[in-house]
């Protein structure tokens, strides 16, 4: 007799949500991870869905990558208006990352965390650690906080923080305009401090540009924990509620539309 094979196991399904501010470089690794290739120029991004499949020899998972625009808080066009639409993404979200720029220092603080120290962090004392994840790229300027916005939408979320641009910290141009500013690049201890500022699980970092391997990895991380089970969560808040805001998210032509329909009304120049 033949012998019968087992039946593969179904994929699980990890769905990921990126948010953050406009040029953060959250399309950039999507793109790294879902085509293999690095964009070369920045085209915003109004809502975006990728897809990918890891698969390992103990399993395989299909990934729902979820790039959201980054304006917000009254910045460029249309923030407000995405404002209330993209808490919508964060429905059922299974993994994700926290990311800063690491040549950008002050991308840590609309992180809700500090390079040294300082004001307490959106997410500091919150037990992260179990729930949710939802994949957050933070480089934006200090306001507002995206943990903040994370804890409001998704209270029991588990976060990993992650710096980009790793190759970045022996650019000469890139160490040369700091050093103009008095600044220098997030060292690996500096977002490992942040981490456990922030309450994030662990500090990982990658390189789109520089090294697709640093990036598939990440996302390997992510989706493997992703499935794991939450401890025990403290009382908390419950999550804010989007009744009375929208029942579908829009269309990218919709989106477009609203958005140079505010950009006409108020005047407002886009960067």
């Amino acid at each position: 007799m033949r012998e019968r094979r087992p039946a593969p196991a179904a994929p699980a399904r990890c769905k990921l949500v990126l948010v953050g501010d406009v040029q953060c470089g959250k399309t950039a690794m999507l793109q790294v991870l879902a085509k293999d290739c690095y964009p070369e120029t920045y085209v915003p991004t109004v809502f975006e869905n990728y897809t990918a499949c890891l698969a390992s020899e103990e399993q395989r998972v299909e990934l729902s990558l979820w790039d959201t625009s980054g304006t917000g808080g009254g910045r460029g066009k249309g923030g407000p208006y995405y404002d209330n639409v993209r808490p919508l993404c964060y429905s059922d979200s299974e993994g994700g990352l926290l990311c800063f720029d690491i040549s950008r220092p002050e991308t840590l603080d609309s992180a809700g965390g500090e390079v040294g120290g300082g004001r307490g962090s959106p997410l500091g004392g919150c037990g992260v650690g179990g729930g949710p994840l939802v994949l957050m790229a933070a480089l934006c300027p200090p306001t507002p906080q995206w943990g903040g916005e994370i804890l409001d939408y998704c209270p029991n979320t588990r976060v990993l923080l992650i710096g980009g641009g790793a190759d970045l910290r022996t650019d000469l141009s890139t160490l040369m305009e700091l050093s103009h500013r008095g600044g220098a690049p997030i060292s690996y201890e500096q977002g490992g401090a942040a981490a456990r500022q922030l309450g994030a699980e662990s500090y990982l970092e990658c390189s789109g540009g520089a090294s697709e391997k640093s990036v598939h990895s990440i996302f390997r991380t992510v989706s493997g924990r992703g499935g794991s089970k939450a401890p025990p969560q403290p009382p908390r808040s419950p999550p804010r509620s989007l009744g009375g805001r929208l029942l579908h998210l829009p269309s990218r032509s919709e989106l477009i539309s609203s958005a140079g329909g505010e950009e006409k009304a108020k005047s407002c120049s886009v960067m």
